[in-house]
């Protein structure tokens, strides 16, 4: 029996293949088998199918390949399965797979089923490149670097400060995710197409056999509703933000003009005529796939905008947007921990960057203003005319202020003098830096404290991420353990 029935004559071969999600549904092909058998045991346990006829069902459920055959004809990997069971087993046991649902409820389960494992691992990958940041940061942390604003020297900070930041973004967009699991974590199943059921289902069981901590409550939000896939692409899409200014800044500082660090061989590349050439080949596809995964992102919303509910083939063009970019977000991840954590820093190029760079100036500037009375805007007046004659010169400022300052403040009515060694000591960038008190900076003495509140933030992340994963396999072993005492399961989901 051809289970697309009799209302329809059969597609050209050009429409089918046009139509056709073959190509990407292997992704949720496992996913498939697994509704169709945490529903056969709903509706075992219901009564609503014998016995004898569900374990049919699920014998045959259970010995399926998820693996699509290359060049198989269906509309969708749900046609084929019920179709591979009606040829294996006969329509009188199979033709029950489909009682009680839809195509429409199934695929948004199964896209949920798969979006869970995608989300866990792009949170991994997120924590992956957290922990290289964090090596570094406790290896190197102390090497003081130039930070910019503008891409404008502005003052010297360390590089623990500097990857830090980096870190603290990337927690951010891991408390986003599993927020966002919570959401995803939800079954549509038992919505049939869009209006619900009139076959006794019981969707709370079958949200439990298949890991989901409750249900999609309104069967037509359930088939139509695609705004999880929009903001696991939002996360990716932030995850791969983060990821390309740091692939960016990765890229700037291996060049022979910043000259700050060497990345690993490993992720770079040659040139096919210079041989002299190191490109960094691995941190400028990370940069090129964060366009990519914006570009996913605005695709899947482009898509949705419109759409009147309820389900439309449409959605079924968001699948692979969704996983390409979850895809391209994780494996960038990924490698930039591994590039992070190998890159060897320059020392002695770093110290020179920051020699007599003028980027401690406000140092003096406060000084000013605390040691010796004068405004904050009068004292950056102040220096600011000591670091015009100083660019102008070509002279170190703590020299040029040394000597003019006096003339300099005088000019205010305030003269102040200052001897040389305080001027040069306010100027160095190590005292600079050990002047800071606010909680956040950049002295190096904080170094340790914010190492450990770093280390305590991913033992939470890792704590969840751990405990989410493991209910997961727990919950598939269990659907796969249950074909022949559906009777016997209960459900453990409050309603």
């Amino acid at each position: 029996m051809d289970i697309r029935g009799p209302r329809l004559r059969k597609p050209s071969d050009e429409a089918l293949a046009f139509t056709s999600s073959m190509a990407s549904d292997g992704r949720i092909a496992r996913h498939v088998i697994g509704v169709n058998m945490a529903h056969m045991a709903a509706l075992m346990r219901a009564g609503e199918v014998d016995r004898a006829v569900g374990a049919k069902c699920m014998k045959f459920l259970s010995g399926t390949s998820p693996e699509i055959s290359p060049g198989a004809s269906a509309e969708d990997y749900h046609q084929q399965l019920e179709q591979d069971a009606v040829d294996a087993i006969g329509v009188e046991a199979a033709g029950y797979l489909n009682y009680g649902k839809s195509r429409n409820d199934q695929v948004a389960t199964a896209i949920r089923m798969e979006l869970r494992s995608q989300v866990l691992g792009l949170i991994g990958a997120a924590v992956a490149l957290q922990k290289a940041l964090l090596r570094q940061s406790g290896r190197s942390g102390t090497l003081l670097v130039p930070g910019y604003t503008h891409l404008q020297r502005a003052q010297p900070v360390t590089l623990a400060h500097h990857y830090l930041a980096y870190f603290d973004a990337l927690q951010r967009d891991a408390e986003r995710g599993l927020q966002l699991y919570a959401r995803v974590n939800i079954s549509p199943m038992g919505s049939a197409a869009m209006a619900g059921t009139s076959v006794r289902l019981d969707r709370r069981f079958v949200a439990h056999l298949l890991g989901f901590s409750g249900i999609v409550r309104n069967a037509m939000d359930a088939v139509s509703s695609r705004d999880v896939a929009v903001e696991s692409l939002s996360f990716a899409t932030m995850t791969m933000l983060d990821a390309s200014r740091l692939a960016e800044e990765l890229i700037l500082w291996s060049s022979a003009e910043f000259g700050f660090l060497e990345l690993a061989d490993a992720y770079a590349a040659s040139s096919s005529i210079m041989p002299q050439k190191k490109n960094a080949v691995a941190a400028e596809l990370v940069r090129a796939k964060a366009g990519s995964v914006l570009g996913d992102l605005v695709a899947a919303c482009a898509i949705l905008k419109a759409l009147p509910y309820s389900y439309n083939l449409d959605l079924q063009e968001v699948t692979p947007q969704l996983w390409r970019a979850m895809d391209d977000a994780t494996r960038s991840l990924n490698l930039l921990a591994g590039m992070v954590g190998s890159a060897k820093f320059d020392q002695s190029r770093l110290r020179r960057s920051i020699t007599d760079d003028n980027s401690t100036a406000v140092g003096l500037a406060n000084y000013l203003v605390s040691n010796h009375g004068l405004s904050f805007r009068q004292a950056h007046s102040v220096v600011g005319h000591l670091v015009r004659t100083s660019v102008e010169s070509g002279k170190p400022l703590h020299e040029v202020a040394s000597r003019q300052l006096a003339a300099v403040t005088g000019r205010l009515g305030k003269k102040v003098s200052i001897d040389a060694a305080t001027i040069k000591a306010l100027l160095d960038p190590v005292t600079f830096l050990e002047g800071i008190s606010t909680e956040g900076g950049s002295n190096p003495r904080f170094i340790p404290r914010e190492l450990k509140v770093r280390e305590r933030e991913l033992e939470r992340t890792g704590s969840a991420l751990s405990g989410l994963s493991s209910a997961l396999k727990a919950s598939e072993r269990k659907l796969h353990a249950t074909s022949g005492l559906a009777r016997e399961v209960k459900p453990r989901i409050e309603h």
